[in-house]
């Protein structure tokens, strides 16, 4: 994952402008959109598995109701999760990670996003399950897994730092450190945030000490102008077809 001269697309929960987020649909859109990389956010259920969904509840992405870690995998399966965003998705449903890292073609890579906010269990084994997974499907030098979680990250380094980690960003917790002090603490090669977020100095702390920096969500023609005049990546975006078009007319 080094720098190019153009900066890396990531598909920000798949192609998920064109398809609904998360969705094998809007993955394999990504892949025939030409995007870099797909971003997926991953949870776990209450029978332990991981599976992609970036929301706690499955209310605003599905027909049904409730937290992920109260449903099984076999609930969450029987959900519908593309007709929210349009009936030709109907029946579409909530992968697992193992689904999408088996879909993916060589040449793409992914970021991970592990979200562990609301989850009340504790010692759930969360990172250890994801270690697995990716070494499973032979992903370890394909994969990046991040998280605004930055114990999460911490301990995915301790278990196996051959996989690489970005942190995201915080203003309210971070806001007086460096991505090069929050990579030292956590033991991250990545830093992430929104465009709003970023600033000229976070980009030059970064790259002063070879890490990447990835912005979030990045779909107008002014914010992809803003994000590459500062010298980011990665641009993850819910269009990367129109991002790609974009930067090849640069």
């Amino acid at each position: 994952m080094h720098r190019k001269r153009r900066p890396l697309v990531v598909a920000h929960r798949g192609s998920s402008g064109v398809a609904p987020e998360n969705t094998m649909a809007a993955f394999r859109k990504a892949v025939d959109e030409g995007a870099d990389m797909i971003e997926l956010d991953v949870r776990m259920t209450h029978d332990f598995h991981l599976v992609v969904h970036h929301d706690q509840d499955v209310r605003r992405t599905t027909n049904g109701s409730g937290c992920i870690w109260e449903k099984t995998l076999q609930e969450l399966r029987m959900l519908d999760a593309g007709s929210w965003f349009s009936p030709r998705f109907r029946g579409e449903q909530i992968p697992t990670l193992r689904q999408v890292l088996e879909m993916l073609p060589s040449h793409m890579t992914v970021n991970i996003e592990a979200k562990t906010d609301g989850d009340p269990r504790k010692h759930i084994h969360f990172e250890e399950s994801c270690i697995l997974i990716i070494m499973e499907k032979k992903f370890e030098d394909r994969a990046l897994v991040s998280s605004f979680d930055h114990t999460f990250l911490k301990k995915m380094n301790h278990f196996f730092p051959g996989i690489k980690t970005g942190a995201l960003y915080v203003p309210i917790r971070d806001i007086r450190k460096t991505p090069s002090s929050i990579a030292r603490r956590i033991g991250t090669c990545a830093f992430a945030c929104s465009v709003s977020q970023l600033r000229k100095r976070f980009v030059e702390d970064a790259h002063m000490h070879d890490l990447m920096v990835a912005c979030y969500t990045v779909n107008t023609k002014k914010d992809l102008e803003t994000v590459t005049q500062r010298g980011v990546d990665a641009v993850i975006t819910d269009f990367p077809k129109r991002v790609i078009s974009a930067l090849s007319a640069v």
